[in-house]
């Protein structure tokens, strides 16, 4: 039988007590995940910056954009929101 000293003890305790003082690191694919979802972000345009690409990015005119902006009450928003808002907005009856 091996004698273990208070010296080898202690720092075996040291070892134990310095890998629960560790913060407890997410698994690689949770990293992977919230990393994506924070480059896929879109940015936030004001309602009239959107009005002003409207043919670059809806192919329609301004006056859609805006009117199918203004019936939601929204004054900003991404481009796929706005782009959801403006072609429901145009495919809506005539009464």
């Amino acid at each position: 039988m091996a004698k273990v000293t208070s010296k080898e003890a202690g720092a075996a305790e040291t070892a134990e007590n310095r890998a629960e003082a560790k913060p407890r690191q997410a698994p690689e694919k949770e990293q992977n995940i919230s990393q994506e979802s924070a480059s896929t972000q879109e940015a936030v345009y004001k309602a009239n910056e959107l009005a002003v690409h409207a043919k670059k990015l809806f192919g329609t005119r301004q006056e859609c954009v805006a009117a199918a902006l203004q019936a939601v009450g929204k004054t900003e928003g991404t481009v796929a929101e706005a782009k959801k808002i403006v072609e429901k907005f145009l495919s809506r009856e005539v009464k």
